[in-house]
């Protein structure tokens, strides 16, 4: 872990983040531990670092509650993403607690907050999120096939059973196993938001992409752009269901 000061704390959205109207974005953390190979970020601009490093380092801002504390008032009312280019709940979040340092400033100044996550270790906060009136936890779930998301779902219970509105995040989506059986499991939840996305292509442009490593999983489980499709037009029979870029809104929108 790199250990760095940071000189704000708050930086205005830009890109599908500004797009989707938001006016601020948060990042306790450059960089990430988690590793996730389908992971956008390492492709942005602010991963200045060799993407086959990406999940191998991350830096704490160290100072990111004290800046907090002298820039929150330029917050106030406005909303706020937490976090656009790493996870506010990395493992080391547990001992550094800047994430919820920075939650407990912006109380007073009532921001409209999403924390996008794929840490469980979120639901640690719910005494502090639950004091904001515009709030969303995005939970990240992009498959069906993987033991660890458990905790995840239990983690979207604690949330919901708190009374603090929840989204969930199939972005990207990843090869299901049971398809129907996840778009039941889906639909039984019920989430606030419901967020789907097939894999970034940036078509070697900048921004947002998918790693090859993520591109060869698909390849291995033979699935395709139809399989997607399909499940996505089985699921909008059920609920309400956004696609990419048109479900990451802010709270109270």
């Amino acid at each position: 872990m790199e250990q760095i000061n940071a000189r704000s704390i708050f930086s205005p959205a830009t890109g599908f983040i500004l797009r989707g109207g938001f006016d601020w974005t948060c990042n306790p953390y450059l960089g990430c531990s988690f590793g996730c190979s389908y992971c956008y970020a390492m492709f942005l601009p602010q991963n200045r670092r060799p993407k086959e490093d990406w999940g191998k380092w991350f830096a704490a801002k160290v100072n990111a509650v004290q800046v907090a504390r002298a820039q929150a008032a330029k917050v106030a009312g406005q909303a706020v993403y937490i976090s656009s280019v790493t996870d506010p709940y990395l493992p080391a979040e547990r001992s550094l607690r800047l994430t919820r340092g920075i939650l407990e400033i912006l109380i007073e100044r009532q921001p409209r907050l999403l924390v996008q996550t794929r840490g469980p270790l979120v639901t640690r906060d719910l005494d502090v999120l639950r004091q904001f009136r515009d709030v969303r936890v995005n939970m990240s779930i992009p498959t069906d096939s993987e033991p660890p998301l458990e905790r995840r779902w239990q983690a979207l219970g604690e949330i919901r059973a708190a009374g603090v509105p929840t989204g969930i995040c199939v972005t990207p989506m990843l090869p299901l196993e049971d398809p129907t059986g996840f778009a039941r499991r889906l639909t039984q939840f019920r989430p606030d938001v419901l967020v789907v996305q097939d894999f970034h292509d940036s078509k070697g442009g900048f921004g947002a992409d998918t790693g090859p490593r993520a591109r060869r999983l698909l390849a291995d489980a033979h699935w395709s752009a139809e399989d997607y499709r399909a499940f996505v037009e089985d699921l909008q029979k059920r609920l309400t269901v956004y696609e990419g870029e048109k479900g990451f809104f802010p709270p109270g929108f």
